[in-house]
Order: C-alpha cells, then structure tokens, then sequence
C-alpha cells in the first residue's frame, strides 16, 4: 500500500496531543538574523513572512523547539542540527530532492546553498588581515569540515601561514549567531599558534554585525548573507571606506523536522507556502514521506 506524506505524518502525530488538526507549528529567526533575510529572500521570493511563524533568537532555539514538538518545523545553518532531522529539498516538482551534504552544497545542487562571508573596512591589515587569510588557508577550510559547515572548493592552496604582527594584537568580529561555532573555532585555534592574539567572537546576528562594521565598532563583519550593494554605498559613504567581501566556509541552509516526523522531502513551493501562512496543515504535504 502506498501511504501518502499527509496521512502518514496525521498517524505519526496522533499521540501528540495536537487540538488543532495538527497544525504545522513554523519556526523562524528573528528579524536581526541574515538567515531571516536569506530565507525571505531565497524561499519567500521577497514575500513576508506570516504573522503566525515563531520567530527565535538563533538557530540553538530552534532546534530546541522542534525537538520538543512533533508538529514543529524550523531552518537554520547545517552545523546546528543534533537532535533533529534535516529534509531533503526540490526545488521545483520536476526535481530530484536532495539532501544538504557536503557534495550537493559544493556543487550548488541542493536548492538553498549559501556562502558565509567576513566584511572588513577596506582591505584587511594586520591581524584581521592574517586571520581572515589563514581562516580561508588549508587549516581554517579543514576546520570548516570539523565544525559542521563545508570547505569552499579551490579556496585553500598550500595553506596560508601569514603570521600576525609582533606584539599584543586584538580582533573583534561581530554579526552572524549562524557562523559564531566556526569563528569561535578558528579564533580558539589562531589563538593557539599565536598566544599573543586576543580573538573576541560575537553573534547578534547578521544586522547587528552589519551595523557594527558601519559604526566602525569591529574590525570584522561575520555574515550568514551576502550585503546589497546599496549597504555597501552607505557604508562606504559613512566611514569613507567601502566593504571588502570574503567567502569564508559554505553552508546548507537546512530545513528540519523532528526525528518523530516521517516527513522526508518538502519542495520550494510547499515552504513558501507554509512561511507565508497558505499551508497550514501537515495533511496538506501530499508527496509521499519515503
């Protein structure tokens, strides 16, 4: 017998305890977060999100959320995901779903690949300078793969050994909550083979950081979303020097359930639908779950 996505998640959640017809319960990021603006923009097509969506102050919270709740859905960068299942996405009907795994990611098949990115005041000096060179080296790429996030293809060479200056040095870098585990990481490691180097890693989201670097407060912008080109004119127009862009790791946006849910793939469209409050209701996904 074939069973179809809807009825077999309406069976799954019938222990729940759900008085709402088992409605999907969706979860998103806080306004702040460049996860927020790269999902509306991306999935949403530039639509708002609906008023009934929860958002949550980092990824950790909705993980945490979708644990506790069969009927839960959330997104959030792929290093985050323990405890919970990530789907595999289509990005039209006629498209194969595919999983948000290193190979997929690297090669721009699986629908909502994205990279994550430093932004410095003009070119990087110094200890921002060697940090960011050696986090985009052999060591910090590798260090991406031991995180949870994924290498950039081509980007590390022989690796970068670009010591820092001589002498008590400082970097602060602020922004994405996303890319903190990655930064936080790399500064732990950079610190290591360089004692002198006090590395201060801070999220608050993608915004926040953004606003930071244009107050001239940080000496690095950490960002799960790449900035427009209008935010890098009034930056440039604020401090007098415009934005320098760095790809730093990859990163599949992922779309998770919890594990109670047998829910396998969902398509473009259908998250469209339910982040803009069209679809509502688990029994509402029709494709089959296996």
């Amino acid at each position: 017998m074939k069973t179809i996505g809807g009825l077999l998640i309406l069976t799954a959640l019938a222990g729940c305890g759900a008085a709402d017809d088992y409605s999907i319960i969706a979860l998103g990021r806080e306004n702040s977060s460049g996860s927020h603006t790269y999902f509306k923009e991306h999935v949403l097509g530039g639509e708002d999100f609906s008023s009934d969506v929860e958002m949550l102050p980092g990824t950790a919270a909705l993980v945490s959320a979708v644990m506790q709740d069969q009927r839960a859905m959330g997104y959030g960068g792929i290093a985050y995901l323990t405890g919970v299942r990530a789907l595999r996405v289509k990005k039209d009907p006629a498209s194969p779903a595919v999983a948000p795994t290193q190979e997929s990611v690297q090669k721009g098949s699986y629908p909502i690949a994205r990279s994550l990115y430093y932004y410095t005041l003009g070119e990087p000096e110094g200890l921002a300078k060697a940090f960011i060179d050696w986090s985009r080296g052999a060591e910090g790429q590798k260090i991406c793969s031991d995180v949870g996030y994924f290498p950039i293809p081509g980007l590390a060479t022989a690796g970068a050994s670009d010591a820092p200056p001589a002498g008590k040095q400082t970097l602060t870098i602020k922004g994405s909550d996303t890319m903190k585990i990655l930064t936080s990481r790399w500064a732990e490691k950079y610190a290591q083979l360089h004692p002198d180097c006090a590395i201060q890693c801070v999220g608050g989201g993608s915004e926040n950081g953004i606003k930071a670097l244009r107050e001239g407060e940080i000496q690095i912008c950490q960002s799960s979303r790449q900035l427009k080109p209008a935010e890098l004119d009034e930056i440039a127009a604020k401090r007098g020097k415009r934005p320098v862009e760095f790809a730093v790791a990859l990163d599949g946006l992922a779309v998770f359930v919890n594990e109670k849910n047998p829910l396998q793939e969902i398509s473009l469209a259908e998250l469209k639908s339910i982040y803009t409050g069209k679809l509502k209701r688990w029994g509402e996904i029709t494709h089959p779950s296996h």
